[in-house]
């Protein structure tokens, strides 16, 4: 259930057209991501491929932003 809800405020964040709810949808996406990595919950390293690629996903969102 955790690994879902990051990839579901994931999903959320790369189809959001609204600049200011893309800024909020990014920002929860990152905390989901980082609280999932640091969770005592083993994480697969198909997982953590998933989650350094929706970080890095986020990055450029936020970039083009500005």
């Amino acid at each position: 259930m955790v690994e879902s809800q990051w990839r579901e405020l994931f999903k959320a964040a790369i189809i959001e057209l609204d600049p200011e709810q893309l800024q909020l949808r990014v920002q929860a996406a990152e905390d989901a991501i980082n609280a999932r990595a640091s969770s005592d919950a083993r994480v697969s390293r198909d997982e953590q491929r998933a989650m350094n690629d929706a970080l890095s996903t986020l990055r450029a969102l936020k970039r083009k932003q500005s």
